[in-house]
């Protein structure tokens, strides 16, 4: 009972989490672009815009990279439980200077929000640890679904949470900064109950120096690594082309199809739902049939190509048939991609290698809109073509290392 109850808090954090993440994404195009917002004089460029949006959502990335493979090591040491309480602490931080920053137009204050964000945002692998812990190798995989599938309900809630609760046309005390007010709210009575009813899936170890610069160390381990070196290349690609896709549509549907506020978040609100389901429900046939290979191969190798065809879309309205292959083929990706990490770690491995995944997850989203974000502004469907050849790259690159491991594996049974 305990250990269920446990698991379940996880998956709250989780969820909370990622409801965080998208209160806040369909606000951040309005924040930037909108002239009759002051954080940025009315007359700075679309460039220029674009160039800051892609600064803020590379600042939560990018603290997330070095904080990540940090607590997740830590978390191997002292135990999941601390590591997650620090991280919803920062979080609560985090999400109130944030709506000091949209309360005094302050893009500075956002800027730290940001910086904080990602520090919270980095115990995520702490938490994948934690299932890893309480999860037997037959149910690894379906326990990392539950995973994806609450951030993918919390990704769902979220946008559309983060479109309503800033019209201040349905309520006349909403603003911009109360969707920062429900997430701050979130993630404090996740802290309580986390506090109040988590048991610690890990046992203690002796404790080691900390290294702040762990993530660069451990990113350029992860490019060599004897087993996942091809592995962790395919997956900076394909999570850079998704990530850019993803932080920066919003741009895409405002410019190219002037969606409103709240027409941004049902689009993001509605891939979430898309996500959740096929993680919570869709998958699983395909989990238990194929191999995890098998799995990544396909689904790498399809997303690429399918979301290029969004270029060819010209009434939104089609939007609504278009996404669901697209999500289902997320949905296979992310949860098997974990326990193929997972399932090469050893047991006191696993915090530490799940935190290197996470901060070459977090490099990719620094890269992407750290170079690009000031294109977006002037080319905002370049977030199709940028994000779709980018994951097909990742696919290819899969699809050789495949290829080579059976070349290996021919060899080594010619020679015995």
């Amino acid at each position: 009972m305990k250990k269920r109850l446990s698991f379940f808090l996880l998956l709250f954090v989780a969820f909370l989490d990622y409801m965080g993440v998208g209160l806040i994404i369909p606000l951040f195009a309005t924040l930037l672009f909108d002239t009759n917002v002051s954080i940025l004089a009315a007359d700075t460029s679309g460039p220029i815009r674009g160039m800051w949006m892609g600064i803020m959502i590379s600042l939560g990335p990018l603290f997330e990279f070095f904080a990540a493979p940090i607590l997740g090591s830590l978390s191997d040491q002292r135990g999941r439980k601390e590591m997650i309480l620090f991280g919803l602490s920062i979080g609560c931080i985090g999400y109130f200077i944030g709506i000091l920053g949209v309360k005094f137009s302050s893009l500075w204050l956002l800027i730290l929000y940001r910086a904080l964000f990602g520090i919270s945002a980095a115990t995520m692998p702490v938490i994948q640890a934690a299932i890893a812990d309480m999860s037997t190798p037959e149910g690894k995989a379906r326990n990392f679904a539950h995973y994806n599938m609450a951030l993918g309900i919390g990704f769902t809630l979220g946008p559309f949470l983060g479109g309503t609760l800033s019209d201040v046309g349905l309520v006349a005390w909403f603003s911009h900064s109360t969707p920062f007010l429900m997430a701050f709210l979130c993630t404090a009575i996740n802290l309580f109950l986390l506090y109040w009813k988590f048991t610690e899936t890990r046992q203690f170890k002796e404790r080691s120096k900390i290294e702040i610069f762990r993530g660069i160390r451990q990113a350029r381990v992860a490019f060599v690594h004897p087993t996942l070196r091809i592995f962790f290349l395919g997956f900076f690609l394909f999570v850079f082309g998704w990530d850019y896709f993803m932080e920066f549509s919003s741009v895409m549907l405002t410019k190219i199809y002037h969606f409103s506020l709240g027409q941004v978040g049902n689009f993001y609100a509605y891939m979430g739902l898309l996500y959740a389901i096929s993680t919570g429900i869709l998958i699983k046939p395909f989990i238990k049939r194929f191999s995890t290979n098998n799995l990544i191969l396909f689904s790498t190798l399809a997303s690429g190509p399918y979301l290029l065809l969004l270029g060819t879309i010209e009434n939104p309205h089609f939007f609504w048939f278009y996404l669901p292959p697209f999500m289902i083929l997320m949905a296979l990706f992310f949860p098997v991609a974990s326990t193929y990490i997972s399932d090469h770690a050893s047991e006191d491995e696993q915090g530490e290698l799940l935190g290197v995944s996470h901060s070459i997850q977090a490099l990719a989203l620094i890269l992407s809109p750290m170079f690009s974000g000031a294109l977006i502004g002037a080319m905002p469907s370049l977030v199709i073509y940028l994000g779709g050849f980018s994951m097909l790259a990742g696919g290819l690159v899969f699809a050789l290392g495949r290829l080579r491991e059976r070349q290996q594996a021919h060899r080594f049974d010619q020679g015995s």
